[in-house]
């Protein structure tokens, strides 16, 4: 068995990024994701003229193939008669449709959950829309940045008092994408048990709403807003973040600061104030915070990272390097753990992507196929479907297919 989910049939009619990475999970787990596109294909085949655009980035169309790898591409056109039986013979046959269109769009097509599900009613009907399915603005549409706007996540960070800070784009539909995947995953073992199928609604809202629950937690209950912090006052000096000698950046993460504010002062040969009254409990570094932060800006600036990390290994202080995207790609710990992949690709060679957030002992997630061409598979499915060739040539007369 290859992935948890092998033997699992979806069904995509997806767009950009949040769908997409949903099915693209799922097949990462072993499913046999089809995704279904217009004769125009899926936008985000032509992406990288935007990408170029906004960060100058050139080379392959790395966003879609990062977003669909694991899928085979039909196209159909849902507008002919034709285009629209095919599409729901393949429905009649999968567990899983999978969309990210508006609410109201799949219903303008004929291909709402209402329909498809007196259809095939063990279908596990998963819509990833930009605010759900209820509500006032329901039927808007909504992007990435959208999400990560209305969602406070621009307000979760950077600096107190500063405008809300700029995220680079795709957290919210990665996040969204894998919110979704997770769902489905849960309505097909509740199909296991009821046999029936059902709606399951996710959004780019409510994702990332949960993303932040531990800071949104506070307004919602508390009526009080977690504050934006600044790092040269932070609350915790101990919990904050440093620059070395050679401009390269540290983070120390103490949650337990009593107990390892006597380390840290070992490791920074500053071991005077320990029970120094200004800084010797929580509080009272919380109130010389400002003073602290410069003392401990002042001390890391003496030495570069890697030897301030032998340092803190040493002293069993916790701490991290900051790392730069690229640094990322390369790091150990993740390529160990999969969370990067070395994969071959057939048109561009040895590629490395973004592997896999989960490890699984016996039924381990895996590449195993390229992003499609648009309607790279056409025939193979049709066939698999039950047509014979001569109608796919037919349809393929009629512009039903390409």
């Amino acid at each position: 068995m290859s992935g948890p989910l092998q033997g699992v049939k979806v069904v995509e009619i997806t767009m950009f990024q949040q769908g997409p990475v949903a099915g693209m999970r799922l097949g990462d787990l072993g499913a046999d994701v089809i995704k279904v596109e217009a004769k125009t294909g899926d936008p985000a085949r032509g992406f990288m003229k935007i990408i170029g655009a906004m960060a100058g980035l050139k080379g392959n169309n790395y966003y879609f193939e990062h977003s669909n790898r694991n899928k085979r591409s039909v196209v159909l056109d849902l507008k002919s008669p034709r285009g629209m039986e095919v599409f729901l013979k393949l429905i009649d046959k999968a567990d899983v449709f999978l969309n990210n269109m508006s609410i109201r769009a799949p219903m303008s097509i004929g291909i709402g959950p209402e329909k498809l599900l007196e259809r095939n009613p063990r279908l596990i009907y998963a819509q990833a829309s930009g605010w759900g399915r209820k509500g006032p603005d329901a039927q808007e549409l909504s992007f990435d940045y959208t999400g990560i706007a209305r969602s406070g996540l621009m307000m979760a960070c950077g600096e107190r008092g500063t405008p809300p800070t700029q995220i680079l784009p795709g957290i919210g539909d990665e996040i969204g994408g894998l919110i979704c995947a997770w769902a489905i995953t849960a309505a097909l073992y509740a199909r296991e048990k009821t046999g029936k199928g059902q709606v399951v609604d996710t959004s780019l809202m409510g994702s990332l709403i949960a993303g932040l629950g531990f800071i949104l937690a506070a307004p919602a209950i508390l009526g009080q807003e977690f504050p934006r912090e600044k790092r040269a006052e932070a609350g915790n000096p101990v919990y904050c973040h440093y620059c070395c000698s050679d401009g390269k950046w540290l983070a120390i993460a103490h949650l337990d600061p009593n107990r390892y504010w006597p380390k840290i002062c070992k490791a920074l040969e500053m071991e005077d104030l320990v029970d120094d009254p200004r800084f010797n409990s929580i509080e009272a570094r919380g109130r010389n915070a400002k003073q602290l932060v410069a003392i401990l800006d002042a001390k890391f600036a003496t030495k570069p990272r890697e030897e301030w990390m032998k340092i803190l290994k040493e002293a069993e202080c916790i701490f991290t390097p900051i790392q730069s995207l690229t640094e990322v790609t390369k790091d150990p710990q993740a390529c160990a753990n999969e969370y990067f992949i070395n994969v071959e690709h057939p048109g561009w060679g040895k590629l490395k992507m973004v592997g896999f957030p989960w490890n699984f002992s016996e039924t381990p997630a895996s590449y195993h196929r390229p992003a499609p061409g648009l309607g790279e598979h056409t025939d193979e499915v049709l066939l698999e479907a039950g047509y014979t060739g001569e109608e796919i040539d037919s349809f393929r007369k009629e512009g039903a297919i390409i």
